[in-house]
């Protein structure tokens, strides 16, 4: 039986040094390392400090990676992500205040931190930048960060890909999350670009069935923003459900025809500007498409559901690639391209 146990987040701050990651520790007052002097650390905090308390309960995790990169280490709020949580890492060893047997949780989580603090960041805590492999076999290195070192080096799930240059799209919409836990959420326009920015698809807030922790449950209508790099369903009939786009910047094409029409000449089209929005009824054929950069916003709503790929007037939307419908060689063109 233990006599102390304790929850700790580590932090992985990353950069690359010739190919290989590097880890950033620094100097960890009051913990002697065997050479006397303090052991190196990566950032970290107490998240229980209450011997028996098995946990803090009802505490986001990012208010803590805000203490220490905030509070403690002086970055402001937009030069780091939370990127993602790694498996726990269980170790014993002495606490080296209390002098008790204790069991250490330690928590490590991928933080990104923007290329120019990083110098600033060093200088500032006395830090040191350390390898896998350094991190495991340096007798320097404290026990616990040891122990998240090792894990790392043992475990190919828990494998981290080089630093990027930017942060994720789903990393930046959870950190805008954690300013917006709230019954109202605001979403700035510079926040928005910069989320779109480090995606590749759309930015999903409302919607059916939520997958991502960021979205919230769509009350009888889905809320969506999209660029040229998200690729729309082409050619779509709808069930009973409205769909309202919205061009924000760049032009965006539609194609339309009732969906009971035939021939070539039923299909319309139209091309929107900034700013410009357009309506699309139930059993409505259609196919949006960016001519060039742009972005915008989409809504569906309608009292049947929101959300799945079947049939017609059962679910929220029904590809046309089967359909027998003759299209304009445009229209079949966007189909083709799977760029488009």
């Amino acid at each position: 039986m233990f006599e102390r146990h304790q929850h700790i987040v580590h932090l992985l701050i990353r950069r690359s040094d010739g190919g290989e990651d590097c880890f950033l520790v620094h100097p960890r007052p009051g913990w002697s390392a065997p050479s006397g002097e303090n052991y190196l650390t990566l950032p970290a905090k107490r998240t229980v400090s209450d011997p028996l308390a098995p946990y803090i309960q009802g505490t986001p995790l990012d208010v803590f990676v805000d203490a220490i990169l905030k509070d403690e280490l002086g970055l402001a709020d937009d030069d780091f992500v939370l990127e993602r949580e790694l498996p726990s890492v269980t170790m014993e060893t002495e606490s080296p205040v209390h002098r008790q047997l204790t069991e250490y949780r330690v928590y490590p989580l991928d933080v990104w931190v923007v290329s120019q603090q990083l110098d600033k960041l060093t200088e500032r805590i006395k830090g040191e930048w350390v390898t896998v492999e350094e991190g495991t076999g340096n007798p320097r290195i404290s026990p616990t960060s040891r122990a998240v070192f090792a894990s790392l080096r043992q475990n190919s799930t828990q494998s981290l890909s080089r630093p990027p240059d930017r942060p994720s799209m789903d990393g930046l919409a959870l950190k805008w999350l954690s300013h917006n836990r709230g019954g109202v959420r605001h979403l700035p326009k510079a926040t928005l670009d910069r989320i779109l920015d480090a995606g590749d698809r759309a930015f999903n807030l409302r919607v059916a069935d939520p997958y991502l922790r960021y979205q919230m449950q769509g009350v009888g209508f889905t809320w969506s923003f999209f660029t040229e790099k998200d690729r729309q369903d082409t050619h779509v009939h709808g069930a009973p459900m409205v769909e309202i786009y919205g061009v924000l910047d760049g032009r965006l094409e539609i194609w339309w025809k009732p969906y009971y029409e035939r021939g070539t000449s039923a299909w319309s089209h139209r091309v929107l500007e900034a700013g410009d929005w357009i309506e699309v009824d139930a059993l409505n054929c259609h196919i949006v498409h960016w001519l060039g950069k742009g972005k915008g916003i989409v809504f569906k709503a309608g009292p049947g559901p929101l959300v799945g790929v079947g049939q017609l007037g059962e679910k929220g939307k029904t590809p046309c690639a089967e359909c027998p419908c003759m299209k304009p060689p445009e229209v079949m063109a966007l189909e083709r391209d799977p760029s488009k």
